[in-house]
């Protein structure tokens, strides 16, 4: 009985430490598709910007959001090390670059993105003129990082296409233009995202190297009615294109759905601001629902399945069961799941919080290769909230 009990406590405080990390302290390698701050249309304070949106998101949920960045693109950042030139007047300073060395910063997470003009060739060729490639000079920023604060989480924040090339006068683009636009978004620019991606997992293997799908997720909402009743200068405001405070409200979603690994809390007391476009305002739930799909269409993409890269879930979200979900348990070799319609996909954790098998979909899996010990069998519906949680035990 006294075994049982100290069990099922240290149970408790594996799920408490396991799961309740939520706070984010983030350095941005960026430019002004993640942070525009001299906008052609003004804004009252700095809501064209991710971070902005980011910080409003997370304080509705309960989160510490720090950050820090600087502007350039691969070429410059890979000038290390980096300065901190971003400030936000809701969002804390993450690191004052002036006068501490990054590795003191305590990072947790280092969001970047490439130019969105680059998508014509391959992203391990050299730049024109330069003897560097986007490949290069991201891995070289990654190794950098890590070797200050190991254990860093890396994010590619996928942006979206420059529009000029599109147009055959100024923008804003005709129908067709834009039709044309998004075509192009979806297929070779997101091809392109996905080859580096792969490019820079396969180059790091022992980095958890995430993709944020920004501009696809985006493109895929405004596709859809009434989303596609948004004027495009609604959205944007140049040939950039630099985005209007809607656009950077979508990607800070995006991001914040990819970081936080769960859908946007919304508050039944919540107003949006004015600022944002109407019909994103009055179907703020859907909208969530539509990108948060949207990235569950493609979880390896975005959510890579390799040691020190396991999902992470509020402790709260994790319903523990009594009933007998699993057989044989203990297990030798195959364990076998009964069917539940509420609940996605499963993970099994090792008993010090690592994620070992990720996305189990089907009805069984081999756990012969395990060393024989306790695992955590933890289930989780299609909102990514851990609804289940059983020991396994394999011999």
């Amino acid at each position: 009985m006294e075994k049982t009990i100290l069990f099922l406590a240290g149970l408790l405080l594996m799920s408490q430490s396991l799961f309740a990390q939520k706070n984010e302290r983030t350095f941005i390698f960026g430019n002004s598709l993640i942070n525009h701050e001299f906008q052609t249309i003004p804004t009252p304070i700095q809501e064209t910007s991710v971070p902005y949106w980011f910080q409003e998101l997370s304080e509705t949920a309960g989160y510490d959001y720090a950050v820090g960045g600087q502007y350039g693109f691969l070429p410059q950042h890979a000038n290390l090390p980096p300065i901190s030139q971003w400030g936000f007047d809701n969002v804390a300073g993450a690191w004052e670059s002036d006068y501490e060395p990054f590795s003191d910063a305590n990072f947790t997470s280092i969001m970047i993105t490439p130019g969105n003009f680059i998508q014509f060739q391959s992203p391990s060729e050299n730049y024109p003129y330069e003897n560097v490639s986007p490949l290069s000079t991201i891995l070289e920023i990654f190794e950098w990082c890590e070797e200050q604060q190991p254990g860093l989480k890396f994010y590619i924040y996928e942006n979206w296409p420059d529009m000029a090339g599109f147009l055959g006068n100024d923008f804003p683009p005709s129908i067709t233009e834009w039709q044309a636009y998004n075509t192009y978004l979806n297929g070779e620019f997101h091809d392109w995202f996905v080859e580096y991606l792969e490019l820079v997992r396969g180059s790091v293997p022992d980095y958890c190297v995430r993709f944020i799908p920004v501009g696809t997720a985006i493109s895929h909402l405004l596709q859809m009615s009434p989303y596609n009743q948004i004027p495009v200068t609604e959205l944007y405001e140049d040939d950039a294109p630099h985005g209007r405070a809607t656009t950077y409200f979508l990607a800070a979603i995006v991001s914040y759905m990819v970081i936080y690994e769960e859908k946007v809390t919304i508050s039944t007391s919540q107003e949006l601001d004015d600022i944002i476009h109407p019909i994103i305002r009055n179907n703020y739930s859907e909208v969530v629902d539509i990108l948060w799909n949207f990235l569950n269409n493609d979880l390896d993409l975005v959510f890579p399945s390799r040691p020190g890269c396991e999902l992470m879930t509020s402790s709260e979200e994790v319903i523990s069961s009594h009933r007998q979900s699993t057989y044989p348990n203990p297990v030798e070799d195959v364990l076998y799941i009964e069917p539940d319609e509420s609940i996605l996909y499963y993970d099994i954790y090792t008993t010090d919080g690592r994620g070992i098998i990720r996305r189990i979909q089907s009805r069984s899996v081999n756990v012969s290769q395990l060393s024989s010990g306790q695992y955590f069998l933890i289930g989780f519906d299609s909102y990514g909230a851990g609804v289940y949680q059983e020991v396994i035990i394999k011999i």
